[in-house]
């Protein structure tokens, strides 16, 4: 499932949240103004009725529904207003900002005009028509100032708890960038703490837990450069005192015998400091782009092997490349070929191609057992002849941390390993 930013998340409801609150505010809007125009053609209806009625108290009723009649021609305001609602015998117009009812009367003839205000309940003469011909004016002003303080209002309150969650989620990805840069830096550096908030608090909490790891790194340095002095210096004395017994006994079988053991130790040794450095994630990588065929020709000779006639090496006429640490690759893929030759007394086949490394050798079929390369120790196929299992142990972190593949398939009497440095 692909991950989605949290900052990409929240902004993307917020603007939705946005777009919704706005929009329902102008639909909010439109309807109370439409709402109010229509009332107040209501109040221009009825105002029309007062006028009709003979009554020397028109103009202070008119007032008190919010009208007036109006001094502005009929046919000005017709000509530059904006219609709004309109009947058989009147418009409701919009002009300079405020609201007109303006009679259609003089465009009708008599009877026809008896028929429409009857029809609208007006009692009226000709000589009542230059009455109902004077436009009515609309006294009350409609507002729409506290739709939109509230617009404001609301847009406000939304933005500013965006700004507020945004900048807490930002300072959490920069904490994220500073705990990534602390576990890449080979000396821990305190995180700057500004505030009391959670993710301070967080911020505190890894510096304490980063202060205790970077001193259990100091004090495992000083472990592993105590253990390498105090087992080096028997170890070379131990091989001093292995000729010197070898000469006063003068018995070469047993020399060479008690020197292996000796070499042994001190290859274990290097071995293990190999793998510390591996499980703490200290071996760092210098890539640079190499040919495969030349980092076979150095691991084949980090063999330092007397005879390489058993060792035939394969490739495509495309010389490939990849990109690699030189020295660390070619250790691993010299654990490889040291096995092939340990397990196998015919000669040791290298193909290489655009895709992958095939170390081939003749023999039995390894045991599932051994064929767990994540497992540095392998208690169960330890043997005082095959080993520890660091060797395919160190091979496969080398090849996972330039992320290749190393796999075994097992076919017409050949163990082949399978370095895939392409998936």
């Amino acid at each position: 499932m692909r991950s989605i930013s949290i900052i990409k998340l929240i902004s993307f409801f917020f603007i939705i949240a946005l777009i919704i609150v706005n929009l329902g505010f102008f639909i909010e809007t439109k309807r109370q103004i439409r709402d109010e125009e229509y009332f107040t053609y209501q109040r221009f209806m009825l105002g029309m009725r007062i006028r009709s009625q003979e009554d020397d108290n028109t103009t202070a009723q008119l007032e008190q529904i919010g009208l007036k009649n109006s001094e502005l021609e009929p046919g000005k305001i017709r000509q530059n207003g904006e219609k709004i609602f309109s009947d058989s015998y009147a418009d409701m117009i919009r002009y300079n900002k405020k609201l007109y009812f303006v009679p259609r009367i003089s465009s009708v003839d008599d009877k026809m005009l008896s028929r429409i205000m009857a029809a609208a309940g007006l009692k009226t003469s000709k000589n009542d028509i230059a009455i109902h011909e004077l436009v009515l004016e609309n006294l009350q002003d409609f507002s729409t100032h506290r739709i939109w303080i509230l617009w404001i209002i609301v847009n406000t309150v939304m933005t500013a708890f965006f700004i507020t969650v945004l900048r807490k989620l930002l300072k959490l990805r920069n904490l994220k960038n500073m705990i990534r840069e602390a576990g890449e830096r080979d000396k821990f550096k305190l995180i700057k703490i500004q505030a009391n908030d959670e993710i301070d608090q967080i911020a505190s909490e890894f510096n304490t837990t980063m202060q205790k790891v970077n001193a259990m790194k100091e004090a495992r340095a000083l472990f592993l450069r105590n253990i390498l002095h105090e087992f080096r210096n028997p170890i070379m004395k131990g091989r001093i005192m292995a000729d010197m017994i070898a000469d006063i006994l003068q018995d070469d079988k047993f020399n060479n015998r008690l020197k292996q053991v000796f070499i042994r130790l001190e290859i274990i040794l290097g071995e293990v400091v190999k793998v510390e450095k591996f499980v703490s994630n200290e071996w760092g990588l210098k890539k640079n782009k190499h040919r495969i065929i030349d980092i076979i020709d150095h691991s084949i000779d980090l063999l330092l092997l007397k005879d390489t006639s058993r060792i035939h090496v394969h490739c495509d006429d495309e010389i490939s490349a990849v990109q690699v640490d030189f020295e660390l690759y070619a250790t691993a893929v010299k654990n490889l070929i040291d096995n092939a030759l340990k397990y196998s007394s015919d000669k040791i086949l290298i193909n290489i191609d655009k895709t992958a490394i095939c170390i081939s050798s003749i023999g039995d079929e390894l045991e599932p057992e051994r064929l767990d390369f994540q497992r540095a120790f392998n208690r169960k196929v330890e043997t005082s002849n095959s080993g520890l299992g660091l060797g395919l142990y160190i091979a496969n972190q080398i090849f996972k941390k330039h992320n290749h593949t190393l796999k075994y398939k097992y076919e017409d009497n050949k163990n082949t390993f399978m370095i895939c440095f392409i998936n």
